[in-house]
């Protein structure tokens, strides 16, 4: 990016981290397991005995002396590969809607920019890897390798200078080598570091045997940025130390451990990502006096709960879509549940209006009910002779909703008054209830009803409760 020119916006930016982080965590759940291929590999005794595109797994001894040379340092001796990281200490440069702002740190990359234009990065980085590798009697491809151990740092104590180390002026400091060219700050220094996997005694290899070779298995096509960032390459060509046994463990570690990465990354990038994204869409309303500043600070977290809600779902379902016996167990018991509870909904229906059939002395009709239950709710709104401005507008929801003409609800209040005083005010509740029960459930504003009346004659809330469960079983 030229000096001066303003970057994308961050809230952008963040979109699309956002929509990568999400997608990251599906194709992570979804992603080559290098495991369960390794573990159905058939074990070999001999290499004579192999075949072209055979899967197999080799177990043998390696020689832990192998040494190559290493460019700065004249040898690298008893390593599987080694990495040569090279950094400079120099300005970066950070652009953002609140300004620019420089720092300086170690770059593996040297930024351009202005404060930089005089400094070179004269070291290099580099991976060191044999064209092959030796188990025993098999011969193995470097070409698309793959190790599950992680690296170990190498101190320059161990190496020594070559000719063009020396040439290049590179002293020990610490756990690096150091090239220090006079600058101010120590701006514009470089330094190396390396970091290698020792060759183990014993190691175990898992792959496809070639034309005299073993090689690469690409057991599944991978392609796309979020597959490469994720390091999903659908490749088995794995080189582990230890027997079979002890290296099909490290491997299902190593797939634990690199799934575990990406799902707390995408969680926490997505929840980040949401939180930005949405203060930046409401970021115009910060000049609002006293309103502003607040909607921008409760948007941003509202933003990270949405953010964190949406990776959590995805990784959920894509975790179930991943794994077949799963999901089907999931399934199962999701009906089984639901199947429950509508057979325990019914038998509780069943039970209503049974109870119903001896008070009534018939089963009720649908309309029949819903006239029982207004004279009920009207007979208790007016147990202490006066309707409040709310409850008439309570009763007037319950007419408006049933579609009942003035006729008929002069009708029904006239027949809840003249039964009014026949029964007590909790046997009135008791009915209430059970006319709501009869289709099986109360609805919302059934329950909102029953709580107004309830606590009008003076029945609490876990009363209230007790009462619709013993009317349910009793």
């Amino acid at each position: 990016m030229a000096e001066g020119k303003k970057k994308g916006s961050p809230s952008v930016i963040w979109l699309i981290l956002l929509g990568c982080s999400i997608g990251a965590i599906w194709k992570n759940e979804h992603r080559f397991d290098y495991y369960q291929e390794a573990k159905a590999t058939e074990p070999a005794e001999a290499v004579g005995d192999l075949t072209a595109d055979h899967l197999f797994s080799y177990t043998g001894s390696m020689d832990q002396d192998v040494t190559w040379k290493g460019s700065y340092v004249q040898y690298l001796k008893g390593f599987l590969e080694v990495s040569r990281s090279a950094e400079i200490y120099a300005w970066h440069r950070n652009e953002d809607e609140d300004g620019v702002s420089w720092s300086k740190k170690w770059m593996s990359v040297l930024q351009k920019n202005s404060r930089n234009r005089d400094f070179k990065k004269l070291l290099t980085s580099f991976r060191f890897r044999p064209k092959t590798y030796q188990v025993a009697e098999l011969k193995i491809a470097s070409k698309q390798i793959q190790f599950v151990d992680k690296k170990e740092e190498i101190l320059p104590s161990s190496l020594q200078l070559s000719k063009k180390g020396m040439d290049e002026k590179l002293a020990t400091r610490g756990k690096y080598f150091y090239l220090a060219k006079g600058g101010k700050n120590q701006l514009g220094d470089e330094r190396l570091s390396y970091r290698g996997l020792p060759v183990p005694e014993t190691a175990t290899y898992f792959g496809k045997w070639g034309d005299g070779i073993a090689v690469a298995h690409q057991a599944e096509r991978k392609s796309g940025f979020i597959s490469s960032i994720i390091r999903d390459i659908g490749i088995l060509h794995h080189l582990v130390p230890g027997e079979r046994k002890i290296a099909l463990d490290s491997i299902k570690a190593n797939l634990a451990r690199l799934k575990n990465i990406v799902r707390i990354a995408g969680i926490a990038v997505a929840t980040i990502g949401g939180g930005i994204f949405l203060s930046g869409l409401t970021r115009f309303l910060i000049f609002i006096p006293l309103i502003g500043p607040l909607v921008n600070r409760f948007s941003y977290w509202l933003g990270m709960l949405l953010g964190f809600l949406l990776s959590l779902i995805t990784l959920v379902i894509a975790f179930l879509t991943s794994q077949p016996l799963i999901l089907a167990l999931f399934i199962l018991t999701l009906g089984a549940g639901l199947f429950s509870l509508w057979k325990n909904a019914k038998r509780k229906r069943a039970h209503v209006q049974m109870q119903l059939f001896k008070t009534l002395g018939h089963s009720p009709s649908q309309n029949e009910l819903e006239e029982l239950e207004f004279i009920k709710l009207r007979q208790l709104i007016a147990e202490d002779g006066e309707i409040t401005a709310s409850e008439q507008k309570m009763l007037n929801k319950w007419t408006k909703r049933h579609r009942w003409s003035s006729a008929k609800v002069v009708e029904l209040t006239q027949q809840a008054r003249e039964e009014l005083s026949k029964t007590s005010k909790r046997e009135n509740l008791e009915s209430l209830i059970q006319f709501s029960l009869a289709d099986g459930r109360i609805n919302r504003a059934e329950m909102k009803s029953l709580e107004h009346v309830a606590r009008k004659i003076g029945v609490r809330g876990p009363e209230l409760s007790t009462m619709i469960l013993r009317l349910q079983r009793d």
